[in-house]
């Protein structure tokens, strides 16, 4: 009876599990994808249903699923860490989607230890063969995390010189874990068509929300067993963003982006319910204050990021020139003059445009702070960034401006009345989310309660005048947790 209430509800059913049903029935049969149990069992909780059977199967995994947190799964004994609560709960989450060979999304917010929860999982699963794609900026604090937290991991890195990646594809079986960044892997596509990894974990990856790029479609047609994506941002500006993770991690799990787009876009309200249900179990999210019971007052991490070609040509440069003076007797003996050498080298790992006006190319580091910017921003959080060069803080504030971000700036040259007015305002201030500070001008004196994000762009002589910085943030009337990133060129 096609008007009885359990008729209509099994073909909701249906059209929420298969999407386009056409193509997917073979002599009345329709295979579906272990990971739709969850949301099967989900749905029939609430409806009768008599006409179905093998409702138990469903109820064990989704039992598996919801119950993780009750699961004995040790943390490796090896891990040269201790994890938080809220990390071994991410490490079990990992570990039994892996069980079942589902794909999720990490998602924690900024600053709650992503990179670490994936490499206890990894730890946990030696004997594998793992991919990770990250940004360019980011493959070397990929390395350095792996190095502080599990050396025994045998981490190789795929990026460089095409020439050398050529030679070294072959020894890639040694390995457990191969790093490489988004362009390199579209570079070296072909290489990979024929190997199988048996996880596959993508970083920052809302940078394959456009599901027609290039970057995407290589990303997505690696052979992986398992594949997880890690971003504290899925869905930046639509629905179609989240489908497109989705499609890397589960192929078809959200059916057809044609599909997808006519009954989530296009199609009714009540239907983000169903989506919602569909996609909870294989997204992981927390918030700072959701876990700001068992975190420490202040987090400090270094975030090392590799110089771009044209950074590094530039630095490789002006190191042969100070070599081949340091030849000379006179230099060994000034220290003034090899101080000032290594200011330069500083401010090339910085910006090379402080130092010359004819450079075009990009800064890393520069890339890198607009990302943690623009992510931070996205969570609502609001941020201090220090720099000892003004010069860098009027690019960054230029680059800022080119992403309708609405900042404050202060250095030595502003009065103490005027400081006094630009503290208040962004204190108070909705809008500017971000206040760009020199060092030396800002270093103390200064109560800025309202940001909980501090960034150091360049490290200072004396780190002491760091910690003075970085109390402007973190100090009596701070009510948050503040979490302090240091950013250093490899």
């Amino acid at each position: 009876d096609l008007s009885n209430d359990d008729a209509k509800e099994f073909f909701k059913l249906l059209d929420n599990v298969v999407g386009d049903i056409s193509k997917d029935i073979k002599q009345n049969i329709i295979k579906l994808n272990n990971n739709k149990a969850i949301y099967l069992n989900e749905s029939m909780k609430n409806s009768d249903f008599k006409f179905i059977s093998g409702k138990e199967y469903l109820k064990s995994i989704a039992q598996k699923i919801d119950t993780m947190n009750e699961v004995v799964c040790e943390v490796p004994q090896n891990l040269n860490a201790t994890l938080r609560d809220y990390q071994i709960d991410g490490y079990k989450w990992f570990n039994t989607l892996s069980h079942f060979e589902f794909g999720g999304i990490l998602a924690d917010e900024m600053g709650l230890g992503k990179t670490i929860q994936t490499i206890t999982f990894l730890l946990s699963n030696c004997n594998k063969k793992t991919l990770i794609v990250t940004p360019t900026s980011l493959i070397y604090n990929w390395k350095d995390e792996f190095e502080n937290f599990a050396p025994q991991v045998k981490v190789f890195i795929m990026h460089g010189d095409k020439n050398f990646r050529m030679e070294l594809f072959d020894s890639m079986n040694e390995y457990d874990v191969i790093l490489t960044t988004y362009s390199t892997l579209r570079n070296d596509y072909e290489h990979y068509e024929k190997k199988y990894f048996d996880y596959m974990i993508i970083d920052e990856g809302q940078n394959i929300k456009n599901p027609n790029a290039q970057n995407t479609k290589c990303v997505k047609d690696i052979n992986a067993g398992v594949k997880f994506a890690l971003t504290g941002t899925p869905m930046e500006n639509n629905l179609v963003e989240l489908w497109s993770i989705f499609d890397y991690i589960m192929p078809g799990y959200l059916f057809s982006k044609k599909a997808f787009e006519e009954k989530f876009i296009k199609g009714k309200k009540e239907n983000l319910k169903e989506l919602k249900k569909m996609i909870n179990p294989f997204i992981l999210r927390r918030m700072k204050k959701d876990v700001l019971s068992e975190l420490p007052d202040k987090i400090e991490k270094k975030f090392f990021v590799e110089m771009n070609k044209d950074q590094k040509k530039v630095y490789t440069a002006v190191v042969k020139d100070i070599n081949e003076k340091r030849e000379n007797k006179e230099f060994n003996e000034d220290n003034i003059t090899i101080f000032s050498y290594l200011t330069k080298l500083r401010q090339l790992c910085l910006d090379p445009s402080i130092l010359m006006q004819d450079y075009k190319g990009k800064s890393a580091k520069i890339d890198v702070c607009l990302e943690l910017i623009k992510e931070a921003i996205s969570d609502n959080h609001k941020i201090l960034l220090f720099s000892q060069f003004t010069t860098v803080l009027k690019k960054l504030g230029e680059k800022l401006e080119e992403e309708n971000i609405k900042y404050s700036y202060l250095d030595g040259a502003i009065s103490a009345a005027k400081r006094t007015d630009l503290v208040n305002e962004f204190n108070e201030s909705n809008e500017k989310q971000v206040f760009l500070i020199s060092l030396k001008a800002g270093g103390t004196g200064l109560n800025l309660t309202s940001a909980d994000i501090v960034i150091h762009f360049d490290p200072w002589w004396n780190p002491a005048i760091e910690d003075q910085a970085t109390d402007r943030a973190h100090r009596f009337g701070q009510k948050n947790m503040v979490e302090v990133i240091k950013l250093i060129a490899k």
